[in-house]
C-alpha cells in the first residue's frame, strides 16, 4: 500500500472488523501488536486453496449454519449390524437420535441426528502374552477402502474427506497393540488399527469435524467417533487481501500456535521477521456454525534462531457479513 489514505483506511477496517474473542479461535497465544514488525510473504507465495497449492488467493468464503443430519433407515440398519443390535436393545430413542446397548452393557452405539454424530464402543482385548493371537487385523493399506465403505453405509459421501496436496483423500493411521518381551525378543501383538480423517467443505479443511474408526480382527469395526453435521450456507464475504493479513499480524489480530519443544518462548518484541510460507483457508466447527479463518505456516526469525510455527488469523472481515 503506497498511498497514505488507503493505508489509514486499511488500519480502520482491521481495527473495527475483528473481535478480541474471534469465533474461529481454536487455540494459541495472542501475538502482541507491534507496528514495526517485519512481515513478508514468501516468493512466490503459496496459497493452499481447496487443498491444492496455488498462487491464486481465494475470492470469498462462506459461513455455514449447522443443521441436524438425517441418517436414513438404511444407514441405521447398517450401523446396527456392528453389534449386532436388535430393536430389543434400544436403550433410548427420540427425535434427536437413537441409542443401543448390549444386554451385558459392554457394547454401545449412539446416533445423534441433532449433532450428526456416531459413537460406537466395544471392550478392548485383554493383554495377552502370546504372539499371533489376533487374526486378520487389516493392513494399513486396506484402511482407506474400509473407511470409505463405512462412510457410504452411514450415508456420508466419501468425497467430503479432506484431501492432500495431490488431491487424494488424506488419512492418518496408527497401530494398536501390546509390546512385550517374548523368548528374549521384543514382539508386538497388534490387535487393531486406527484411521482418522477430517471433513472438508468447498475443498477446505474443517477443524472439529472428524471421523475416527478403529478396525480389529477380520476387519470388524470396534470403535467409532464421528462428527459430521448437516450444513447450510448462511452468508459469504470476500476474503482479506494478503497485504491486509500483514497488517493483522502487526496489529495483534493473530494467534501463535505451538512452539517446537526445546526452543523456548518467543519474545515478539525482539522478533526480527515473520515469513509466511503457506496460507491454508480453514473452517472451525463451532456449536452452531462453520466459520472461516486463515492458517499460516511461517518462519519466525528471532535472536535465538529461526523457528517454524503456525499462526492463525482472520480471513474475512466480520463487519462485511
Amino acid at each position: 500500500m503506497k498511498k497514505v489514505g488507503v493505508f489509514i483506511l486499511l488500519q480502520i477496517i482491521c481495527a473495527a472488523g475483528f473481535s478480541e474473542n474471534p469465533r474461529w479461535k481454536v487455540f494459541g497465544t495472542p501475538i502482541p501488536a507491534r507496528a514495526d514488525l517485519d512481515v513478508r510473504w514468501d516468493t512466490p507465495p503459496t496459497f493452499v486453496d481447496f487443498n491444492v497449492p496455488t498462487n491464486k488467493w481465494p475470492s470469498k468464503m462462506w459461513v455455514y449454519r449447522t443443521e441436524p443430519r438425517e441418517f436414513s433407515h438404511k444407514a441405521i440398519s447398517n450401523l446396527m449390524l456392528l453389534g449386532p443390535f436388535t430393536e430389543k436393545e434400544i436403550a433410548q430413542q427420540d427425535a434427536n437420535g437413537i441409542m443401543f446397548r448390549s444386554t451385558d452393557g459392554s457394547t454401545a452405539l449412539s446416533v445423534s441426528f441433532s449433532s450428526g454424530s456416531i459413537r460406537y464402543d466395544t471392550p478392548e482385548p485383554h493383554y495377552i502374552l502370546k504372539p499371533g493371537i489376533f487374526k486378520d487385523v487389516p493392513e494399513t493399506k486396506d484402511l482407506p477402502k474400509l473407511t470409505k465403505s463405512f462412510l457410504k453405509k452411514s450415508g456420508i459421501n466419501p468425497s467430503e474427506i479432506q484431501k492432500n496436496t495431490n488431491g487424494a483423500p488424506l488419512f492418518y493411521f496408527s497401530d494398536l497393540g501390546y509390546e512385550y518381551l517374548f523368548d528374549h525378543a521384543w514382539t508386538t501383538n497388534t490387535w487393531g488399527r486406527l484411521v482418522v480423517c477430517r471433513r472438508s467443505v468447498d475443498g477446505v479443511e474443517v477443524i472439529g469435524n472428524v471421523c475416527r474408526v478403529q478396525f480389529g480382527e477380520q476387519g470388524k469395526i470396534s470403535k467409532i467417533d464421528l462428527s459430521w453435521p448437516g450444513l447450510k450456507r448462511y452468508k459469504s464475504a470476500e476474503t482479506l487481501r494478503p497485504q491486509t493479513v500483514i497488517q493483522l499480524l502487526r496489529q495483534g489480530n493473530a494467534y501463535q500456535g505451538l512452539i517446537p519443544m526445546g526452543f523456548g518462548e518467543i519474545n515478539w518484541q525482539t522478533v526480527k521477521s515473520v515469513t509466511i510460507k503457506q496460507a491454508w483457508p480453514c473452517y472451525f466447527a463451532g456449536d452452531s456454525e462453520l466459520y472461516p479463518f486463515l492458517d499460516l505456516w511461517t518462519t519466525v526469525e528471532t535472536p535465538q534462531g529461526n523457528v517454524e510455527i503456525e499462526i492463525d488469523c482472520p480471513i474475512i472481515d466480520e463487519t462485511r457479513l
